[in-house]
């Protein structure tokens, strides 16, 4: 199957194209349409490949797979194929070297080239671990249970309202590697409100979180500066708040 091509396979339509990608390695995508008598058809997937995904061979044994086996295309449709969940794990972990690594686009490939091998490689073994495990659980609750006292804490400040709250990505140490899993929104600790305060924006700002860089300070944001630091940002952030509230106790 040549790439920028359509086909029908059993009751559906493949559409493989090139697309720009939004992480490295991602530049070739398949739709996958149940066929009707009259139309396009309905859109049921769409699946970024990466790297030696995009193999014509790699192409035309998935949509031949996802076609005839029942079993497979289910997996695949809710999320649980193999390739569905090291591609979560990949785009996580991409989207964050991409920020943090200030290399060239060659450099940002064979990076991303390599963590794409191994969590093909090892993603048992990965999902294997006691704290993914726990980490997935939690994110399926979308809970954020690490931000709880300092939600409590801001709920208690006068004219304060948060509007949504994120603890940001877990990390797992992996070998020599650390790797990040899928958050409930997104990689980094945040905290959204109608107003932000200039009495706690200004606490914050000349306390640890500000002194030790690890905070970004917005006009209706707080979040962390990097998913590295979303556990110390949340302890610091949390003890921050009490001499505050002492400080201001009718804020």
């Amino acid at each position: 199957m040549r790439l920028s091509e359509r086909r029908k396979e059993g009751a559906f339509y493949f559409a493989v194209q090139h697309t720009a990608g939004e992480v490295a390695g991602g530049e070739v995508e398949i739709a996958v349409f149940a066929a009707v008598p009259e139309g396009e058809g309905v859109l049921l997937l769409l699946r970024s490949l990466y790297f030696d995904e995009q193999s014509l061979g790699h192409i035309d044994n998935f949509c031949k797979e996802f076609a005839y086996d029942p079993h497979y295309r289910k997996l695949c449709l809710y999320g649980a194929a193999h390739w569905c969940r090291v591609a979560r794990l990949y785009e996580a972990n991409a989207r964050i070297l991409q920020d943090e690594q200030p290399v060239g686009p060659a450099a940002l490939e064979k990076n991303c080239r390599e963590l794409f091998h191994l969590l093909r490689r090892d993603l048992v073994r990965i999902e294997s671990r006691p704290e993914y495990q726990a980490e997935m659980a939690r994110v399926n609750r979308g809970a954020e249970e690490a931000l709880q006292e300092a939600l409590g804490l801001l709920a208690r400040i006068k004219g304060l309202k948060v509007v949504s709250a994120c603890q940001g990505s877990g990390m797992l140490q992996f070998g020599e590697r650390r790797l990040y899993l899928p958050s409930c929104h997104g990689p980094k600790a945040s905290i959204v409100m109608e107003h932000f305060p200039h009495s706690l924006k200004n606490h914050l700002q000349s306390g640890p979180l500000g002194q030790q860089h690890l905070a970004l300070f917005e006009e209706n944001r707080l979040s962390a500066d990097h998913p590295a630091h979303n556990p110390r940002f949340i302890r610091l952030l949390t003890a921050s708040l009490h001499p505050f509230l002492q400080k201001h106790p009718h804020t």
